[in-house]
């Protein structure tokens, strides 16, 4: 039996509305509602959304009815919702351990587990749930288990009052900086993606870009780092712009695997990229204890540096292989486009003024949807109405669920790990293992990260991570918010990295091309970004962080080191690079991306020698056929 998808799309939006309403609620009231209401209501909502949107072994489309079934799901969570909500005040001031855990407690509790862990299975696949399952088998396996993996167990009340009747498991950190931070953002996202913005960003890429060599390709570049930075998904920025850039990009040239590379590389990159960075980045900001101002400032150059890179390769490759200015590319559109939507980017700078002032995210958030819809009048174009708003909301609150969920299943498996002890005696593992060296403990962190990261949401990736080996990192020196950046930019990066690149793989669905060699195309062209975070970490002066001449001096030499590692890649600097001459780059270019005096000075002299002899070469060759013509 199902429920027709005209029900259910009022269904849907209802659920949206009233999720958009509690979550702006406070800002307009003057105060807030129990952590744990608040909570309650956005996990529950985020459950029902999902179980309307996704059935039991695939998305739904817009026409497609909803099973019965899924309806009774959708209805169970938002009871649960409703239960939380209404126990606001006793969970508040109840004693976690102490106080009973009535029987209402064990119904809703365990129903939410159920009901999450189902739409966690649909929303994200199969390995966080199946995670997330061994992780709760390990809570009653304790007592049984050998050796370091055996801890006392814990009760089933117990096992309730921890997930749900606390701030420490599925009311945690993560979901808190879903609720609290992520969801503005996913909203102000949807609007600016309703009101045009991503077609201005196309438009502006390729007025930048159109006449460059490899033209299609550095507008992919540009257009991806631009919308990323308002996605905060790698995929949703791949399935959006790489519907225009991947086709003009073969059309210009480019193989289907390479251009398909080019732009999951770049859209990966969005996330990392202020002002609005991926999901992990707000949950980073509440781990670290800093605003999230702060992390935008410190991925300022990082971000830079690594979009630095795929242009280098970008037009290396391109010039290498011939691949010139294009008359293919529709330059005089993108002008025309770009007159019609240029009043779009002012409320991105009333975003980002508000966010560099400190101001709470709940009002950046609802001042940048209030610029959006103002500004969008200007024009009849991207003038948005009523039913555009509500199509806004809706698809904020879609968002907002695909961040939620893995971010609520994320929770449970920080608080078992806490809860047992298995965090701590994991880091003692690690830094057993390293021998207490720096350099492998954060070749063991980003190994790790990148296989949490296969298959599993950036969010969920960086959390799980950041429990484990977080910790080890700090414990050696590197300051919380270099170790959490290191630790968030390789969850990231397993978007381009094999054997699960996601990325890489909803690109190569547009492309045509292969999964796999897109996936291995991505991950090289990838590989300059994946030095950065070790620069950063043993140099903060790329975070900006320190006194003015040093950060000038570091950035100027990471950025010499990130351009010649990159033009190696493409092959290509004042001509044709040698197989030789490519693998000296690669060599010493590193020692510019390491920030010690010693190897910046014995990789600069290095670099020079190289592209000093690439000039002279290309030159006396340029001369001879000068002569013999």
């Amino acid at each position: 039996m199902t429920i027709p998808a005209a029900t259910a799309r009022v269904f849907l939006g209802a659920i949206a509305l009233a999720l958009t309403a509690v979550e702006f609620a406070p800002l307009f009231l003057g105060r807030s509602i129990y952590e744990v209401s608040f909570l309650g209501i956005h996990v529950g909502a985020t459950i029902a959304i999902v179980f309307l949107i996704v059935g039991s072994s695939s998305r739904r489309k817009a026409g497609d009815d909803v099973a019965l079934i899924d309806v009774v799901c959708a209805l169970a969570a938002l009871a649960c919702a409703v239960y939380f909500a209404s126990q606001g005040l006793r969970i508040s001031e109840r004693i976690e351990g102490v106080d009973e855990v009535l029987p209402l407690d064990y119904v809703f509790g365990l129903l939410l587990i159920l009901l999450l862990l189902e739409a966690c299975r649909r929303i994200t696949g199969i390995v966080l749930t199946v995670l997330a399952l061994l992780f709760i088998a390990y809570v009653f396996l304790g007592p049984y288990l050998p050796g370091g993996l055996a801890h006392r167990g814990m009760s089933l009340m117990r096992f309730v009052d921890l997930q749900v009747l606390s701030t420490q498991a599925i009311f945690g950190t993560p979901i808190s900086a879903s609720a609290h931070m992520v969801f503005y953002f996913v909203v102000v996202g949807a609007f600016l993606e309703r009101s045009g913005a991503g077609q201005l960003f196309v438009d502006l890429a390729y007025c930048v870009t159109g006449r460059a060599w490899g033209g299609a390709a550095k507008a992919s570049v540009i257009s991806s780092g631009l919308f990323g930075t308002v996605s905060g998904s790698a995929v949703a920025n791949v399935l959006v712009d790489g519907i225009i850039t991947i086709p003009l990009m073969k059309r210009t040239g480019f193989k289907g695997a390479l251009a398909g590379a080019i732009e999951a590389t770049a859209s990966t990159g969005g996330q990392l990229a202020p002002p609005v960075m991926g999901a992990a980045a707000f949950i980073l900001a509440d781990i670290v204890g800093v605003s999230y101002a702060s992390v935008a400032y410190a991925a300022i150059v990082p971000a830079a540096l690594y979009y630095l890179s795929l242009y280098v390769v970008v037009d290396s490759y391109s010039r290498r292989h011939g691949l010139g200015p294009s008359a293919v590319l529709p330059v005089a559109e993108a002008f025309a486009g770009l007159r019609e939507r240029w009043h779009i980017l002012v409320p991105l700078g009333v975003m980002i003024y508000l966010l560099m002032e400190g101001f709470s995210l709940k009002l950046v958030g609802a001042a940048s949807v209030a610029a959006i819809v103002v500004v969008s009048w200007a024009r009849p174009s991207t003038r948005m109405n009523l039913a555009a708003m509500y199509e806004a909301v809706v698809n904020g609150a879609r968002a907002a669920a695909e961040v939620a969920i893995p971010s609520a299943v994320a929770g449970i498996i920080v608080g078992i790990l806490v809860q047992t002890g298995m965090a701590l005696h994991l880091e003692r593992w690690l830094l057993d293992i390293a021998g207490n060296s720096l350099m492998v403990s954060l070749i063991g962190a980003m190994i790790l990260t990148l296989i949490f990261g296969m298959g599993m949401p950036t969010s969920a990736a960086y959390l799980v991570a950041a429990v484990l080996v977080g910790p080890a990192l700090q414990h050696l020196g590197v300051p919380a918010l270099a170790a959490h950046l290191f630790i968030f930019y390789f969850a990231v990066l397993s978007m381009v990295t094999p054997p699960v690149a996601l990325a890489a793989y909803a690109a190569a669905g547009i492309s045509g091309a292969s999964l796999w060699t897109t996936g291995w195309y991505a991950f090289l062209i990838a590989i300059p970004g994946f030095m950065i975070p070790f620069a950063f970490v043993f140099d903060q002066g790329i975070l900006l962080q320190g006194e003015w001449p040093h950060i000038v001096l570091v950035v100027t030499t990471t950025s010499i080191g990130v351009i010649s590692f990159s033009a190696a890649l493409g092959g290509f600097a004042f001509g044709p690079l040698a197989w030789p001459a490519r693998l000296a780059l690669f060599a010493l270019s590193p020692l510019l991306i390491d920030p010690a005096v010693t190897t910046s000075i014995i990789g600069g002299a290095g670099v020079a020698l190289v592209l000093g002899y690439q000039l002279w070469r290309h030159k006396f060759l340029a001369r001879g056929v000068a002569a013999t013509s």
